[in-house]
């Protein structure tokens, strides 16, 4: 223990006397831990941002839908929820278009969805005022309507239109008039500020708000849209189907018994006649995305990593030319081969080290800067860096592990000099 001891002071008094020059041999390993350490700090951090966010969306539901003129009898979905536990209950999914009329004059294009209480849990945006259309609504088909806040400043010029009265119009139906009973936050108030602050260079504004969808959205019992469409719309023949799942683990596996549920009672196997669709799978997928991406982005961080070890075999191939005559003298003074390799392999572990823990303390700098960067630049972006005990621990291990690696030739080369060489050196 005591040699060891004394092969660290050795390396540390060596690495002082050329200060400059360990910190230049430091400085590829510097770059290279930092960039790992930040890259992965806040891919992490995105991803975990990413995962939350989408997992708020989730839902345990999953949604069936005709892909042409067969639809669903209700009684088969009936059958269907009663035969799987898991099943907990179920609402058509109706979709009209048509338009309302302004305090302004101005006809806006509006998207109405229809469904029976239930549905409403879909819609994950938050109740501001007044309340959700409930069963009485549903069983007396009442003409009500919950909107969002785009919608109520849209078509009243102000967020709580709880109690006013909008004409939705359809251009081959006529005109049914809705009381709005409720107001829900909307996602889009954000891009609607955008939208004011667009100017000629504005390209990314521009871009979004051509990206968001302009029709505004209400919610509305079904029973309304059946009486109002008898014609054209059969309660007992559904063209969508949301399921609800008592837990979303089993979203995914019901969705996939529920299709085939369906594709056998109506005897449609393989003509895909129906699109079974959750969000679970796809956001598992795009996890794995953003998971790749940082992995690859960091495998290419850590080229640096690698030259900086081809520095540090430099410095070291150097410090052995330099150190010759040294390296004769405790020879001749009955120094092993041994010594003489862990001396120079120390050194190279400590200029590594160093440069590792520099590092460390960057890239976790870089990665609270980028993060507080990001949440300036987009309010909404509240990630924080994946930054733990164990990536520092495995970090400082591995930068020191370089400087060994690269360290074993130059170490190699100075142990294996002999005393009669090494004191003619000049």
């Amino acid at each position: 223990m005591g040699k060891f001891l004394e092969y660290w002071k050795m390396a540390y008094f060596n690495i002082r006397m050329n200060k400059v020059r360990a910190f230049l041999t430091m400085l590829g390993i510097i770059i290279g831990i930092a960039s790992v350490v930040g890259i992965l700090s806040i891919g992490n951090g995105f991803s975990n941002w990413v995962s939350g966010s989408l997992n708020g969306l989730i839902g345990s539901y999953f949604q069936i839908y005709s892909n042409g003129e067969k639809a669903v009898p209700r009684e088969v979905i009936e059958r269907m929820v009663d035969k799987y536990p898991e099943m907990t209950g179920y609402t058509e999914d109706i979709g009209i278009t048509g338009y309302v009329v302004s305090m302004k004059g101005e006809e806006l294009e509006t998207l109405i969805s229809a469904g029976t209480p239930e549905r409403q849990v879909s819609n994950k945006n938050e109740l501001l005022y007044g309340r959700e259309y409930d069963q009485n609504d549903y069983d007396n088909a009442s003409n009500v309507v919950v909107i969002d806040t785009y919608a109520a400043k849209k078509i009243f010029g102000r967020e709580n239109a709880v109690g006013e009265i909008l004409h939705f119009q359809h251009r081959r139906r006529g005109e049914v008039n809705l009381k709005v009973i409720g107001v829900r936050k909307s996602t889009r108030q954000d891009n609607e500020k955008k939208k004011d602050t667009v100017g000629e260079d504005g390209a990314d504004n521009q871009l979004i708000v051509v990206m968001q969808d302009e029709r505004l959205q209400m919610e509305m019992p079904s029973t309304v849209l059946y009486r109002m469409y008898s014609d054209l719309l059969d309660p007992n023949e559904l063209s969508s189907v949301i399921v609800f799942v008592d837990e979303p683990a089993h979203v995914a596996e019901m969705c996939q018994k529920g299709k085939r549920y369906i594709e056998a009672a109506t005897d449609t196997r393989g003509e895909n006649a129906f699109t079974a669709y959750e969000l679970t799978s796809a956001i598992s997928s795009i996890k794995g995305v953003l998971g790749g991406i940082t992995a690859f982005v960091m495998m290419v961080a850590a080229i640096s990593l690698f030259v900086g070890g081809v520095g540090v075999m430099n410095i070291m191939l150097v410090s052995v030319t330099e150190r010759t005559r040294e390296i004769g003298i405790r020879k001749s003074l009955g120094a092993r081969t041994s010594s003489i390799m862990w001396q120079f392999l120390i050194e190279s572990g400590l200029i590594s080290l160093t440069g590792g823990i520099i590092g460390i303390i960057i890239g976790y700098i870089f990665s609270i800067l980028a993060c507080t960067i990001a949440h300036a630049v987009k309010n909404s972006i509240t990630m924080t860096p994946d930054f733990n005990i164990l990536l520092i621990l495995g970090i400082a291990v591995f930068s020191m592990g370089i400087g060994v690696f690269f360290g074993l030739y130059p170490a190699g080369k100075a142990a294996k000099m002999t005393p009669i060489d090494a004191l003619r050196h000049k």
